[in-house]
């Protein structure tokens, strides 16, 4: 099977996870990891299947990701799989849900088989925390606690989990 993992990342959150399923898809697959920026979707029914990554933006995927995928010509012949990055512990889990919402109505409108998604907690970017902490109306200890929990995240676990949701889509 031919298999692409292509991705969005401005943390690296995105790519950490990005790079773990392209290492699961690699062991037994033809597996190439390509940035979104490199991708272009007339290459994209090149493959069997899609990992697409994104983070999490306002509710949505990321703008380059959307552009990808809304790109996409018809009838596509590779299914597609999509894992996220969010900062649901700041915000609440509709926002993330809401993303992978969308790709699965882009999905729906363009004849793609979607294979399901998954989800991992991520750190949020420094330019956002004072935004996000001002909109959440936290002090400042509790900022601190959250930040704290976030910035260990993604991690070994996520990674693995990560691996395990490609190996459960490549059997």
């Amino acid at each position: 099977m031919k298999v692409l993992v292509v991705y969005f990342s401005q943390t690296g959150n995105t790519e950490q996870i990005a790079k773990a399923i392209h290492q699961e898809a690699s062991q037994s697959n033809e597996s190439r990891l390509s940035k979104v920026e490199e991708t272009k979707a007339d290459s994209l029914n090149e493959y069997d299947l899609l990992f697409v990554g994104s983070p999490i933006h306002a509710r949505g995927i990321a703008g380059p990701v959307k552009e990808l995928l809304d790109a996409i010509v018809e009838p596509p012949k590779f299914k597609l799989s999509l894992f996220v990055t969010h900062s649901a512990f700041a915000y609440e889990t509709e926002r993330f849900d809401q993303g992978i919402s969308s790709v699965e109505e882009i999905c729906k409108s363009k004849k793609i088989a979607f294979l399901g998604s998954y989800d991992c907690q991520g750190r949020l970017s420094p330019d956002l925390q004072p935004i996000v902490k001002q909109s959440r109306g936290l002090s400042d200890e509790e900022w601190a606690e959250r930040m704290a929990k976030a910035d260990e995240h993604p991690n070994a676990e996520d990674e693995q989990k990560a691996r395990e949701f490609a190996k459960s889509l490549l059997i």
